[in-house]
C-alpha cells in the first residue's frame, strides 16, 4: 500500500500544527516536515510581496508524480504537500511539506525528496 496523499493548490494559508497532527493520525514512529516562507533576495535584496500562479491540474499532477517517486523508493504512510498561490507578502507560509512513516530514514529521505 501507498502513502496516502494531499495535494492542496491554495491562496489560502495553513496551520503548521493542524498538518502536523493529521499526518500524526496515521500511528506512525516518524514525522518530518518542511515549511517555506517568502524570504528577502539571496542577495540582500528585500522583497516587498510576491505573486505566485500557476497552471490547475498540471501543478497537482506534477506534485504527484514527485510524491508516487518518493513512494516508490522509501515506505512512506502519508504525504501531505499545500502550495500557496497568489499575493504572498514577507513571512508569510508559501509551502508545507509533511511525511509520515515509521522509520526517521524514510521520513527524512521522502520529505528531502520531495
Amino acid at each position: 500500500m501507498g502513502a496516502v496523499m494531499d495535494v492542496r493548490i491554495t491562496e489560502a494559508d495553513f496551520d503548521i500544527a493542524a498538518e502536523h497532527d493529521a499526518l500524526k493520525a496515521r500511528a506512525v514512529g516518524a514525522i518530518v516536515t518542511f515549511t517555506g516562507t517568502v524570504r528577502g533576495d539571496d542577495d540582500g535584496a528585500e522583497i516587498t510581496a510576491l505573486t505566485l500562479e500557476h497552471f490547475p491540474g498540471m501543478t497537482e499532477a506534477e506534485i504527484t508524480t514527485i510524491i508516487e517517486t518518493a513512494r516508490d523508493r522509501w515506505s512512506l504512510a502519508g504525504v501531505t504537500v499545500i502550495h500557496r498561490v497568489g499575493r504572498l507578502l514577507p513571512e508569510d507560509n508559501i509551502v508545507f511539506v509533511g511525511v509520515a512513516a515509521a522509520h526517521r530514514d524514510a521520513a527524512f529521505s521522502g520529505a528531502s525528496f520531495i
